[in-house]
């Protein structure tokens, strides 16, 4: 059922689904002016979703109330990084990262600045246990190993095994720090557009860590935004709808 609800949700987080429905659509339709509608409806999508300025705004918007420095030498115990920058490579036996890799590289700073006192790495593609053998299969130690590398001592990391969503991100590191996690001064890492939703699934077990945004829109000096259809900035907006649908459902659950 959970990979049937997955599968589902990658459809209609997927503009490109909505392209192809109205092309079908006039295609199928006998009547010419529905027809002209829904190509006309269909070119309005194809520029909006390939378009990267409408595209930036719309992200920002989304995440501005989040996009501030962090209170002036206030320390915290733990420095939650939210799951999915990286999986563990079987074949080669080693960790690859996404392009979301942010995440880890801003725990780690933070971290090594002394903000945070250990660095608690909430169920990622890299480390996640399955015993079940469905879903993806991480490698602790081996990700253990890696930190160690990069000079994390492995008693301030503290790894979250079990989480397949956001939603068990939240429970199953409370029940790893138990009270502490409620006591202790905490800050959650993770993307901008994913922070919205990713506090309110913590806000809904009672807890309110600060927030720490990674891979936001850079805009790089000298560089302004191109006007011309991006494929690109097409296929970054499942992201963002994976953001707001998800986000709807946990309102509605109350969460």
């Amino acid at each position: 059922m959970y990979f049937i609800l997955s599968s589902l949700l990658s459809f209609v987080c997927n503009p490109v689904f909505y392209i192809i429905v109205c092309l079908v659509l006039a295609w199928l339709v006998k009547n010419r002016i529905v027809k002209k509608v829904l190509y006309g409806v269909n070119i309005v999508l194809v520029i909006l979703f390939t378009n990267q300025p409408f595209s930036r705004f719309v992200k920002e918007q989304w995440y501005k109330e989040y996009d501030h420095p962090l209170p002036a030498g206030k320390v915290y115990q733990y420095g939650i990084v939210l799951g999915g920058y990286s999986n563990w490579d079987w074949e080669r036996n080693r960790v690859e990262f996404s392009e979301i890799a942010d995440r880890l590289l801003a725990g780690i700073y933070l971290y090594k600045q002394g903000t945070v006192k250990k660095l608690v790495l909430a169920s990622d593609g890299s480390i996640i246990e399955n015993p079940t053998g469905q879903g993806p299969k991480g490698n602790p130690r081996g990700m253990m190993a890696f930190l160690r590398a990069m000079g994390m001592p492995e008693h301030d990391v503290i790894l979250e095994v079990k989480a397949r969503n956001t939603r068990e991100n939240v429970t199953r590191t409370l029940e790893l720090l138990g009270d502490s996690l409620r006591t202790s001064p905490s800050l959650l890492i993770t993307s901008a557009v994913h922070m919205r939703r990713s506090l309110s699934a913590f806000q809904a077990e009672g807890l309110h860590p600060d927030y720490y945004i990674t891979d936001t829109q850079v805009r790089i000096d000298g560089e302004g935004d191109s006007w011309m259809p991006s494929l690109q900035t097409l296929s970054e907006w499942p992201e963002l709808l994976h953001e707001w649908i998800g986000y709807l459902v946990y309102k509605v659950k109350g969460w």
